[in-house]
């Protein structure tokens, strides 16, 4: 017993310190694809990206011999999950090329809030605290997304579907089979939304990227990698509960980087909506801790 509890407690500590890693690389990689798509289209942006970091994840897999494990990107939860976010990427890229970063990036920190109602829906036994903190959050999204009578803006409407995405990809992820390597799954990941911006390229005028682009896409190639690798890991070695939260430390890094590169500050409703999705984020998952707790 003593021995299992140690080994889940270095699982936590290592899936603490991998989602630390997955929030500082996926913010580093929103903000440079929010720079790119200043200057090109996001099918553009979404191909080059994908390419070079296909590359990159392949010659890592060749040079650990992971690469024999081709056939796990077949399998079904690898597809579902690849699936899931594919049209997150395309979602959320989307609305970072037309709304305020720090904006775009809190929605999608709803996530959690979020699998709390799914599971829910599921059968999952919720209490009426996490209800609470779960209508919490939507409202804190509200005043985020700010809809009218006019409807929901374009953009916040995509970041919102891009955080159900992100829960649904969360939730498959826990389910992939221990057999399949992560690396693999970062790869069909990667695939999935270089395939989309290959798609989407008829739709689109390409134009020839500068040397500063060509930066910031080999730069947002090399962090989504890192970053889509440390958060497999973290959720497929460590408990959810304890470490989804440090996405939040994410929060105030993107509205730090909207101020600093672009400008942009949350106003007094957004920023109150803010802090109702992370302080909602943060409470179900104390009490879903808790109860998981309880029941051991």
């Amino acid at each position: 017993m003593a021995r299992a509890l140690n080994d889940l407690a270095a699982a936590n500590r290592n899936g603490m310190i991998a989602m630390v890693g997955a929030v500082a690389c996926f913010t580093t990689t929103d903000v440079l694809m929010k720079a790119a798509t200043q200057t090109l289209p996001v099918s553009q942006v979404l191909a080059i990206r994908g390419l070079i970091a296909v590359s990159i994840i392949l010659t890592l897999l060749s040079a650990n011999g992971a690469i024999r494990h081709f056939r796990a990107l077949a399998q079904r939860r690898v597809l579902q999950r690849t699936l899931f976010e594919t049209g997150m990427i395309l979602c959320y890229v989307t609305a970072l090329s037309m709304a305020p970063f720090a904006n775009v990036f809190s929605v999608l920190q709803s996530a959690p809030i979020i699998v709390t109602a799914f599971v829910a829906f599921r059968g999952e036994s919720v209490g009426p605290s996490r209800w609470a903190a779960v209508l919490a959050g939507f409202v804190g999204v509200a005043l985020i997304v700010r809809p009218s009578l006019d409807g929901v803006h374009v953009a916040m409407g995509l970041a919102l579907l891009a955080a159900f995405l992100v829960a649904a990809r969360d939730l498959t992820t826990r389910t992939i089979p221990a057999w399949v390597p992560s690396p693999m799954v970062t790869l069909a990941t990667t695939l999935g939304s270089t395939g989309a911006g290959l798609a989407l390229a008829p739709f689109e005028q390409w134009r020839a990227p500068d040397l500063t682009t060509w930066v910031f896409l080999l730069g947002a190639a090399i962090a989504v990698a890192l970053g889509n690798y440390a958060i497999i890991q973290a959720y497929r070695h460590a408990e959810a509960s304890v470490v989804s939260p440090f996405r939040y430390i994410g929060v105030p890094i993107a509205i730090l980087f909207g101020f600093i590169v672009w400008g942009h500050v949350p106003d007094a409703l957004a920023f109150a909506g803010i802090a109702l999705v992370v302080g909602a984020g943060l409470y179900t998952m104390r009490r879903e801790t808790r109860s998981k707790s309880s029941a051991g």
